[in-house]
Protein backbone atom coordinates (compact mmCIF):
# COMPACT_ATOMS: atom_id res chain seq x y z
CA UNK A 1 0.00 0.00 0.00
CA UNK A 2 1.33 3.40 -0.90
CA UNK A 3 2.10 5.83 1.90
CA UNK A 4 1.31 8.78 -0.38
CA UNK A 5 -2.06 10.46 -0.42
CA UNK A 6 -3.84 10.41 -3.69
CA UNK A 7 -3.66 13.84 -5.33
CA UNK A 8 -6.91 15.78 -5.45
CA UNK A 9 -8.52 16.31 -8.73
CA UNK A 10 -7.81 19.87 -9.83
CA UNK A 11 -11.39 20.16 -11.02
CA UNK A 12 -12.63 19.50 -7.47
CA UNK A 13 -10.45 22.34 -6.20
CA UNK A 14 -11.84 24.78 -8.75
CA UNK A 15 -15.42 23.83 -7.92
CA UNK A 16 -14.76 24.33 -4.22
CA UNK A 17 -13.38 27.80 -4.79
CA UNK A 18 -16.38 28.74 -6.89
CA UNK A 19 -18.82 27.60 -4.19
CA UNK A 20 -16.92 29.52 -1.50
CA UNK A 21 -16.84 32.72 -3.54
CA UNK A 22 -20.55 32.47 -4.35
CA UNK A 23 -21.34 31.94 -0.67
CA UNK A 24 -19.42 35.06 0.30
CA UNK A 25 -21.47 37.09 -2.12
CA UNK A 26 -24.73 36.00 -0.52
CA UNK A 27 -26.44 38.28 2.02
CA UNK A 28 -27.02 36.72 5.44
CA UNK A 29 -30.47 35.31 6.13
CA UNK A 30 -32.82 37.96 7.54
CA UNK A 31 -33.38 37.90 11.29
CA UNK A 32 -36.56 39.26 12.84
CA UNK A 33 -35.68 42.11 15.17
CA UNK A 34 -37.30 45.24 16.61
CA UNK A 35 -35.69 48.52 15.62
CA UNK A 36 -37.36 51.37 17.58
CA UNK A 37 -37.38 54.85 16.06
CA UNK A 38 -34.69 57.15 17.42
CA UNK A 39 -36.01 59.45 20.21
CA UNK A 40 -35.33 62.63 18.23
CA UNK A 41 -37.62 61.38 15.44
CA UNK A 42 -40.45 60.72 17.90
CA UNK A 43 -40.00 64.17 19.48
CA UNK A 44 -40.02 65.85 16.08
CA UNK A 45 -43.10 64.00 14.86
CA UNK A 46 -44.92 64.68 18.14
CA UNK A 47 -44.17 68.40 17.98
CA UNK A 48 -45.33 68.68 14.39
CA UNK A 49 -48.57 66.78 15.03
CA UNK A 50 -49.35 68.75 18.19
CA UNK A 51 -48.88 72.13 16.57
CA UNK A 52 -50.67 70.99 13.43
CA UNK A 53 -53.73 69.94 15.41
CA UNK A 54 -53.88 73.18 17.37
CA UNK A 55 -53.36 75.28 14.26
CA UNK A 56 -55.97 73.44 12.20
CA UNK A 57 -58.68 73.59 14.86
CA UNK A 58 -58.02 77.22 15.82
CA UNK A 59 -57.81 78.65 12.36
CA UNK A 60 -59.90 76.57 10.01
CA UNK A 61 -62.81 78.97 10.54
CA UNK A 62 -60.48 81.87 9.86
CA UNK A 63 -59.25 80.25 6.67
CA UNK A 64 -62.82 79.81 5.46
CA UNK A 65 -63.53 83.43 6.22
CA UNK A 66 -60.38 84.37 4.35
CA UNK A 67 -61.79 82.92 1.15
CA UNK A 68 -64.32 85.75 1.16
CA UNK A 69 -61.54 88.31 0.84
CA UNK A 70 -58.61 89.45 2.95
CA UNK A 71 -57.50 92.63 1.21
CA UNK A 72 -55.76 95.61 2.78
CA UNK A 73 -59.09 97.32 3.48
CA UNK A 74 -60.30 94.51 5.73
CA UNK A 75 -56.93 94.28 7.50
CA UNK A 76 -57.17 97.89 8.63
CA UNK A 77 -60.57 97.40 10.32
CA UNK A 78 -60.70 97.50 14.11
CA UNK A 79 -61.18 94.04 15.69
CA UNK A 80 -64.68 93.17 16.87
CA UNK A 81 -65.08 92.44 20.58
CA UNK A 82 -65.44 88.70 21.21
CA UNK A 83 -68.15 87.37 23.47
CA UNK A 84 -67.12 85.26 26.47
CA UNK A 85 -68.29 82.13 24.62
CA UNK A 86 -66.29 83.01 21.47
CA UNK A 87 -63.16 83.81 23.45
CA UNK A 88 -63.53 80.64 25.52
CA UNK A 89 -63.91 78.51 22.41
CA UNK A 90 -60.77 80.00 20.82
CA UNK A 91 -58.76 79.35 24.01
CA UNK A 92 -60.12 75.80 24.23
CA UNK A 93 -58.25 75.05 20.98
CA UNK A 94 -55.16 74.65 23.22
CA UNK A 95 -56.99 71.94 25.22
CA UNK A 96 -58.55 70.17 22.24
CA UNK A 97 -55.66 67.85 21.27
CA UNK A 98 -56.09 66.13 24.65
CA UNK A 99 -59.75 66.64 25.61
CA UNK A 100 -61.01 66.61 21.99
CA UNK A 101 -63.57 68.83 20.27
CA UNK A 102 -66.33 66.77 21.87
CA UNK A 103 -64.93 67.22 25.39
CA UNK A 104 -64.87 63.43 25.77
CA UNK A 105 -61.09 63.11 26.01
CA UNK A 106 -59.25 59.98 24.89
CA UNK A 107 -60.05 56.75 26.73
CA UNK A 108 -57.27 55.68 29.06
CA UNK A 109 -55.18 58.78 28.35
CA UNK A 110 -57.00 62.10 28.78
CA UNK A 111 -60.13 62.46 30.95
CA UNK A 112 -63.54 63.59 29.78
CA UNK A 113 -64.89 67.05 30.58
CA UNK A 114 -68.47 65.97 29.90
CA UNK A 115 -70.30 65.35 33.16
CA UNK A 116 -67.00 65.44 35.07
CA UNK A 117 -67.29 66.04 38.80
CA UNK A 118 -64.26 68.32 38.57
CA UNK A 119 -66.10 70.50 36.03
CA UNK A 120 -69.48 70.53 37.72
CA UNK A 121 -68.24 70.73 41.33
CA UNK A 122 -66.18 73.25 43.28
CA UNK A 123 -65.32 76.32 41.22
CA UNK A 124 -62.25 76.84 43.40
CA UNK A 125 -60.87 73.38 42.60
CA UNK A 126 -61.45 73.82 38.88
CA UNK A 127 -59.76 77.22 38.79
CA UNK A 128 -56.85 75.83 40.83
CA UNK A 129 -56.37 73.00 38.32
CA UNK A 130 -56.13 75.34 35.35
CA UNK A 131 -53.78 77.72 37.17
CA UNK A 132 -51.23 75.20 38.46
CA UNK A 133 -51.85 72.05 36.44
CA UNK A 134 -52.38 68.51 37.62
CA UNK A 135 -50.31 65.37 38.14
CA UNK A 136 -52.09 62.00 38.20
CA UNK A 137 -53.34 59.57 39.21
CA UNK A 138 -56.80 61.14 39.40
CA UNK A 139 -60.25 59.60 39.13
CA UNK A 140 -62.80 61.15 36.74
CA UNK A 141 -66.28 59.65 36.33
CA UNK A 142 -65.03 56.49 38.02
CA UNK A 143 -62.04 56.04 35.68
CA UNK A 144 -58.45 56.58 36.83
CA UNK A 145 -56.02 58.57 34.68
CA UNK A 146 -52.31 58.81 35.32
CA UNK A 147 -51.19 61.61 33.01
CA UNK A 148 -50.21 65.21 33.65
CA UNK A 149 -51.80 68.55 32.72
CA UNK A 150 -49.71 71.75 32.48
CA UNK A 151 -50.60 74.90 34.40
CA UNK A 152 -51.70 77.96 32.45
CA UNK A 153 -51.38 80.87 34.90
CA UNK A 154 -48.16 82.12 33.26
CA UNK A 155 -49.58 81.85 29.76
CA UNK A 156 -53.21 82.98 29.92
CA UNK A 157 -54.67 86.15 31.41
CA UNK A 158 -57.36 85.97 34.12
CA UNK A 159 -59.93 86.97 31.50
CA UNK A 160 -58.97 84.10 29.21
CA UNK A 161 -58.89 81.52 31.98
CA UNK A 162 -62.36 82.66 33.04
CA UNK A 163 -63.57 82.46 29.43
CA UNK A 164 -62.29 78.95 28.73
CA UNK A 165 -63.64 77.58 32.02
CA UNK A 166 -67.01 79.17 31.31
CA UNK A 167 -66.95 77.60 27.84
CA UNK A 168 -66.17 74.16 29.27
CA UNK A 169 -68.91 74.50 31.91
CA UNK A 170 -71.51 75.46 29.30
CA UNK A 171 -70.70 73.05 26.43
CA UNK A 172 -71.46 69.39 25.51
CA UNK A 173 -74.53 69.29 27.76
CA UNK A 174 -72.76 70.92 30.73
CA UNK A 175 -74.92 73.70 32.16
CA UNK A 176 -73.06 75.26 35.07
CA UNK A 177 -72.71 78.93 36.08
CA UNK A 178 -70.18 81.29 34.53
CA UNK A 179 -66.80 81.72 36.20
CA UNK A 180 -65.80 85.37 36.40
CA UNK A 181 -62.43 87.05 35.99
CA UNK A 182 -62.38 88.36 39.55
CA UNK A 183 -62.71 84.80 40.89
CA UNK A 184 -59.66 83.76 38.86
CA UNK A 185 -57.69 86.67 40.36
CA UNK A 186 -58.74 85.73 43.88
CA UNK A 187 -57.76 82.04 43.58
CA UNK A 188 -54.49 82.98 41.85
CA UNK A 189 -53.61 85.29 44.76
CA UNK A 190 -54.52 82.64 47.35
CA UNK A 191 -52.24 79.99 45.81
CA UNK A 192 -49.50 82.31 44.52
CA UNK A 193 -46.85 80.55 46.62
CA UNK A 194 -47.66 77.07 45.25
CA UNK A 195 -44.93 76.08 42.80
CA UNK A 196 -45.93 72.55 41.74
CA UNK A 197 -48.92 70.87 40.12
CA UNK A 198 -51.89 69.60 42.13
CA UNK A 199 -52.37 65.97 43.11
CA UNK A 200 -55.82 64.47 43.59
CA UNK A 201 -55.32 64.48 47.37
CA UNK A 202 -54.39 68.19 47.30
CA UNK A 203 -57.53 69.04 45.35
CA UNK A 204 -59.81 67.00 47.57
CA UNK A 205 -58.43 68.94 50.54
CA UNK A 206 -60.14 72.02 49.07
CA UNK A 207 -63.72 71.82 50.38
CA UNK A 208 -66.40 71.14 47.79
CA UNK A 209 -68.29 74.23 48.97
CA UNK A 210 -65.19 76.44 49.41
CA UNK A 211 -65.97 80.11 48.91
CA UNK A 212 -63.91 82.45 46.77
CA UNK A 213 -63.32 85.82 48.39
CA UNK A 214 -63.30 88.42 45.64
CA UNK A 215 -61.33 91.63 46.19
CA UNK A 216 -63.26 94.90 46.13
CA UNK A 217 -63.28 96.74 42.82
CA UNK A 218 -60.92 99.74 42.57
CA UNK A 219 -62.33 103.18 43.17
CA UNK A 220 -63.70 105.09 40.21
CA UNK A 221 -61.08 107.05 38.34
CA UNK A 222 -58.16 104.85 39.43
CA UNK A 223 -57.40 103.42 36.01
CA UNK A 224 -54.59 100.87 35.92
CA UNK A 225 -51.23 102.09 34.71
CA UNK A 226 -49.56 100.58 31.65
CA UNK A 227 -47.41 97.50 32.25
CA UNK A 228 -43.65 97.82 31.80
CA UNK A 229 -41.77 95.30 29.70
CA UNK A 230 -40.77 92.45 32.02
CA UNK A 231 -38.11 90.26 30.43
CA UNK A 232 -38.38 87.58 33.11
CA UNK A 233 -42.08 87.29 32.37
CA UNK A 234 -41.16 87.17 28.67
CA UNK A 235 -38.81 84.28 29.38
CA UNK A 236 -41.65 82.43 31.12
CA UNK A 237 -43.89 83.01 28.08
CA UNK A 238 -41.16 81.71 25.79
CA UNK A 239 -40.64 78.58 27.89
CA UNK A 240 -44.36 77.89 27.99
CA UNK A 241 -45.21 78.47 24.32
CA UNK A 242 -42.21 78.74 22.00
CA UNK A 243 -39.49 76.51 23.39
CA UNK A 244 -40.78 73.20 21.96
CA UNK A 245 -40.23 74.44 18.40
CA UNK A 246 -37.55 77.10 18.64
CA UNK A 247 -35.61 75.31 21.42
CA UNK A 248 -33.90 76.82 24.51
CA UNK A 249 -31.05 77.97 22.29
CA UNK A 250 -33.32 79.76 19.80
CA UNK A 251 -31.77 77.65 17.02
CA UNK A 252 -34.99 75.84 16.09
CA UNK A 253 -35.06 72.35 14.55
CA UNK A 254 -33.98 72.24 10.92
CA UNK A 255 -35.80 71.61 8.59
CA UNK A 256 -39.06 71.85 10.55
CA UNK A 257 -38.85 74.89 12.85
CA UNK A 258 -36.77 77.96 11.92
CA UNK A 259 -34.20 79.62 14.19
CA UNK A 260 -34.68 82.91 16.01
CA UNK A 261 -30.93 83.46 16.05
CA UNK A 262 -29.71 85.40 12.98
CA UNK A 263 -33.31 85.94 11.89
CA UNK A 264 -34.18 89.25 10.23
CA UNK A 265 -37.76 88.69 11.35
CA UNK A 266 -36.55 88.93 14.97
CA UNK A 267 -33.98 91.72 14.61
CA UNK A 268 -35.90 93.81 12.09
CA UNK A 269 -39.18 95.72 12.03
CA UNK A 270 -40.94 95.37 15.44
CA UNK A 271 -44.39 95.71 13.82
CA UNK A 272 -43.65 92.79 11.50
CA UNK A 273 -42.59 90.61 14.43
CA UNK A 274 -45.75 91.54 16.34
CA UNK A 275 -47.83 90.69 13.26
CA UNK A 276 -46.20 87.25 13.07
CA UNK A 277 -47.08 86.49 16.70
CA UNK A 278 -50.62 87.83 16.30
CA UNK A 279 -51.53 85.97 13.10
CA UNK A 280 -48.98 83.19 12.64
CA UNK A 281 -47.01 82.20 9.52
CA UNK A 282 -47.48 79.54 6.86
CA UNK A 283 -44.45 78.34 4.88
CA UNK A 284 -42.47 78.12 2.79
CA UNK A 285 -40.31 80.80 4.39
CA UNK A 286 -36.55 81.35 4.27
CA UNK A 287 -34.74 82.14 7.52
CA UNK A 288 -30.98 82.59 7.74
CA UNK A 289 -30.60 81.20 4.22
CA UNK A 290 -32.58 77.99 4.76
CA UNK A 291 -36.13 77.14 3.71
CA UNK A 292 -38.84 75.94 6.12
CA UNK A 293 -42.28 74.73 5.04
CA UNK A 294 -44.06 74.26 8.36
CA UNK A 295 -46.56 76.61 9.97
CA UNK A 296 -46.53 78.72 13.15
CA UNK A 297 -49.87 79.06 14.97
CA UNK A 298 -51.15 82.54 15.78
CA UNK A 299 -51.17 83.67 19.39
CA UNK A 300 -53.36 86.77 19.10
CA UNK A 301 -56.34 85.03 20.71
CA UNK A 302 -54.18 83.50 23.44
CA UNK A 303 -51.83 86.26 24.58
CA UNK A 304 -52.61 89.79 25.79
CA UNK A 305 -50.81 92.84 24.46
CA UNK A 306 -48.64 92.88 27.57
CA UNK A 307 -47.62 89.23 27.20
CA UNK A 308 -46.83 89.61 23.50
CA UNK A 309 -44.74 92.63 24.44
CA UNK A 310 -42.89 90.58 27.04
CA UNK A 311 -42.15 87.51 24.93
CA UNK A 312 -41.13 89.45 21.80
CA UNK A 313 -38.88 91.72 23.88
CA UNK A 314 -37.25 88.68 25.48
CA UNK A 315 -36.69 87.03 22.09
CA UNK A 316 -35.25 90.22 20.55
CA UNK A 317 -32.87 90.78 23.46
CA UNK A 318 -31.80 87.12 23.79
CA UNK A 319 -31.66 85.96 20.17
CA UNK A 320 -31.85 89.22 18.19
CA UNK A 321 -28.51 90.82 19.04
CA UNK A 322 -30.07 92.92 21.79
CA UNK A 323 -32.70 94.54 19.55
CA UNK A 324 -34.94 97.15 21.17
CA UNK A 325 -37.85 95.97 23.35
CA UNK A 326 -41.44 96.01 22.12
CA UNK A 327 -43.97 97.89 24.25
CA UNK A 328 -47.61 96.94 24.96
CA UNK A 329 -48.63 100.12 23.13
CA UNK A 330 -46.86 98.92 19.97
CA UNK A 331 -48.68 95.60 20.23
CA UNK A 332 -52.04 97.33 20.73
CA UNK A 333 -51.43 99.48 17.65
CA UNK A 334 -50.53 96.44 15.54
CA UNK A 335 -53.58 94.56 16.83
CA UNK A 336 -55.82 97.39 15.59
CA UNK A 337 -54.36 96.94 12.10
CA UNK A 338 -54.15 93.16 11.90
CA UNK A 339 -56.41 91.79 14.64
CA UNK A 340 -59.21 90.85 12.25
CA UNK A 341 -56.92 89.27 9.67
CA UNK A 342 -58.32 85.74 9.09
CA UNK A 343 -55.25 84.07 7.57
CA UNK A 344 -51.63 83.48 8.52
CA UNK A 345 -48.87 85.51 6.88
CA UNK A 346 -46.97 84.23 3.87
CA UNK A 347 -43.32 85.03 3.23
CA UNK A 348 -44.23 87.40 0.38
CA UNK A 349 -46.53 89.39 2.67
CA UNK A 350 -43.93 89.59 5.42
CA UNK A 351 -41.27 90.78 2.99
CA UNK A 352 -43.63 93.59 1.95
CA UNK A 353 -43.19 95.10 5.44
CA UNK A 354 -40.34 97.63 5.69
CA UNK A 355 -37.15 95.94 6.95
CA UNK A 356 -37.05 98.40 9.87
CA UNK A 357 -39.57 100.73 11.44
Amino acid sequence: MSNHLEPKNSGDSDDSLKVTAATKREFPDPVEENHPLPPYVLILVGAVLSFGLVYFQMYQDGANAGSKGSGAASIEQAPAEQTVAELGKSIYANCQPCHQASGLGIAGQFPTLVGSEWVSGSEKRLIAILLKGLSGPIKVNGVTYNGAMPGWEKVLSNKKIAAVLTYVRSSWGNAYPEITEDKIAAVKAEYAAKADAWSEADLLAIPENATITVAAAPAAGSAPTGAAVDLEAGKAQYQGICIACHQPTGLGLFPVFPPLVNSDYVKGNPERMIAIVLNGVIGPITVDGKSYTNMMPAQGAVLTDVKISQVTSYVRKTFGDGASPITPEQVAEARKKYGTRPASWTEAELLAFPAAN
